[in-house]
């Protein structure tokens, strides 16, 4: 997921429960051309640092930088509350997602009316989406109600119910998250300000241009749907991401991303997965294709660029022998963690490897098909397909 929000991109800290499609009812799947998605994944963009695992969007450091840029000149102050809500960076950001309460948004969900929303919905609904994180167990949704009940009748919390909710958290994150239950509804407001600034100072000059391209992309899934058996057209749609395991789904919403390129981000909520995924290469460059037919395609270029470099050539060599979790591929890299993730991520978002959660890590695998699709790509190119 690469980025899981919980960022293929990968931007939650940690892997998200993988699920079983496998089963005798295929979940009811939505396909969203929806700005507001990117609304929420821009920022995702702009908070990652350098540093960070998934700083290297396809939009470009640059983009990200004159955003912040454009935000601190609406408002000095908004950054710092997003980056508190909403950021990776430690010690105290929530690595909060509000993608989940889209889909809940009635419709058209555009990004105004989304945050208008937001701010009438249920001061529980909104604080448990914003405070849900992997591996927090199960009885931390009915601590929170009980003390967001105390502080609507003006009263503390227990103690033993505050300490209990606060250790279902990392704690890094445990001040943050005391203080966003004593005062929820400031807390909401406080973030609600800092995302109409975002969204009125940068998200709102980019909607025209990024909309057409999100459209484009979901009439493609929606023909991809109508071509495939249900599960075949998951697997697709889902872009080299396997699930496993066993959790009810009852609906998959599937929103295309311009600014999450090449990563994929998802997120569990409700018996709702929402999924936002790249806008593919080939809706981008539509009217470059019609200009110049004999042109490569941004996919044959990516995909050889990617092997084009010796370690993620090594990376191929060690999958041809097993999967591997991340931790492993990196020692056996001599690499960080997260340099060996910005391989994986264009490993994945190429074509040539998918990942899966097993056991709380996630694995990769070698695509089977790897190089009959190389082949292929390479003889569509050159006039031989049939022949390749």
């Amino acid at each position: 997921m690469d980025a899981h929000t919980t960022h293929t991109s990968e931007p939650r800290q940690t892997p998200p429960r993988v699920v079983d499609l496998r089963r005798t009812r295929t979940p009811d799947i939505e396909i969203v051309a929806c700005p507001t998605y990117d609304l929420l994944l821009s920022l995702q963009v702009a908070l990652a640092s350098p540093d960070y695992d998934y700083a290297d969007y396809d939009v470009g450091r640059e983009w990200a930088a004159a955003a912040r840029r454009r935000c601190d000149e609406a408002d000095p102050n908004a950054l710092a509350t997003l980056e508190r809500y909403l950021g990776h960076r430690p010690p105290y950001a929530l690595h909060a997602t509000l993608i989940s309460l889209v889909a809940e948004c009635p419709p058209p969900r555009e990004p105004t009316q989304f945050l208008a929303w937001l701010a009438e919905i249920p001061i529980v609904q909104f604080v448990q989406v914003l405070l849900d994180h992997e591996a927090q167990g199960t009885t931390w949704p009915d601590l929170l109600a009980a003390v967001l009940a105390e502080t609507a009748a003006g009263r503390e919390a227990p103690v033993a119910i505050l300490t209990s909710l606060l250790d279902c958290f990392a704690g890094e994150v445990r001040p943050t998250v005391a203080e966003v239950v004593r005062a929820p509804e400031a807390a909401r407001r406080e973030l609600l300000g800092a995302l109409h600034v975002w969204n009125d100072a940068v998200f709102a000059a980019e909607r025209p241009e990024i909309t057409p391209f999100l459209e484009r992309e979901a009439a493609l899934l929606e023909r991809q749907r109508a071509e495939m058996p249900a599960e075949r057209f998951i697997k697709v749609a889902m872009r080299g991401v396997e699930w496993r395991g066993q959790v009810s789904f009852r609906r998959i919403v599937l929103a295309p991303s311009y600014f999450c390129r090449p990563a994929v981000y998802y997120h569990e909520w409700r018996g709702t997965l929402t999924f936002c995924i790249p806008v593919e290469t080939a809706v981008l460059e539509a009217e470059t294709r019609a200009a110049d037919p004999k042109a490569p395609s941004e996919e044959i270029l990516q995909f050889f660029l990617t092997l084009g470099d010796k370690t993620r050539l090594r990376i191929l060599r060690l999958l041809a022998e097993r999967e591997m979790y991340l931790t492993e591929l990196a020692e056996r890299l001599g690499l960080t963690k997260a340099t060996t993730k910005h391989h994986m991520v264009m490993l994945r978002a190429n074509g040539f490897v998918i990942l899966y959660e097993r056991d709380r890590m996630t694995y990769y695998a070698l695509r089977s098909d790897i190089a009959r699709h190389a082949a292929h790509l390479i003889g569509e190119y050159l006039g031989q397909a049939e022949q390749s």
